[in-house]
């Protein structure tokens, strides 16, 4: 009995060794276990670039016996030896965040145009095959509106995406014949905010 008490005392220490050695696998069989990671930090860019940067009527005049003339960007005028200009500003983001765009002039239609009752307003619209470039927000430039020096906010959520990132900006001017004869410029700025 003695004999017996003894073997399942020595089994019993031999199997505690033999788990330890299981928990030692790796150094007794040359396999071993490690790990590594990868980091890396996505930062926000936030840039609007005019793909379409200038527009020009290049040079001309009011008409004989009339008020005033008016030049766009969408085709039309009835002034006098103005080229025709059938497309406005483009203005794409180029980024990869969602941003809120305003737009301000370096001058409004007074100091700009000059004369008696002028005009300079824009509109803005989503370019073409680009529907949905202003998310979920609303385009708040979306009829003829004066261009002031100040910002004015076009839209809320101007998206990043492709197909989806591209505003067209329409310019309309009315230059009225008291209008000094010069040459007439005006610088527009697109100032993005990426969004909260």
């Amino acid at each position: 009995m003695l004999v017996a008490i003894v073997a399942v005392g020595f089994a019993t220490i031999n199997l505690i060794i033999t788990i330890d050695k299981i928990g030692d696998i790796q150094t007794l069989t040359g396999y071993a276990v490690d790990t590594a990671w990868a980091n890396l930090t996505i930062l926000s860019n936030v840039i609007v670039n005019f793909t379409t940067e200038n527009v020009s009527w290049g040079s001309g005049y009011v008409p004989s016996g009339s008020p005033s003339c008016e030049l766009d960007t969408q085709g039309n005028t009835n002034c006098t030896g103005f080229v025709t200009v059938s497309t406005g500003l483009i203005l794409e983001n180029i980024g990869n965040e969602d941003v809120s765009l305003n737009l301000s002039s370096s001058k409004a239609a007074a100091a700009f145009i000059g004369g008696v009752s002028p005009a300079f307003q824009w509109n803005v619209s989503e370019a073409a095959g680009n529907a949905g470039a202003c998310g979920a927000g609303a385009l708040n430039i979306s009829s003829w509106t004066d261009i002031t020096t100040a910002h004015q906010i076009a839209c809320n959520n101007f998206t990043f995406l492709d197909a989806r990132d591209a505003f067209e900006i329409d310019l309309r001017i009315v230059i009225p014949v008291t209008a000094s004869t010069d040459a007439k410029g005006a610088t527009i700025t697109a100032t993005a905010t990426a969004l909260a």
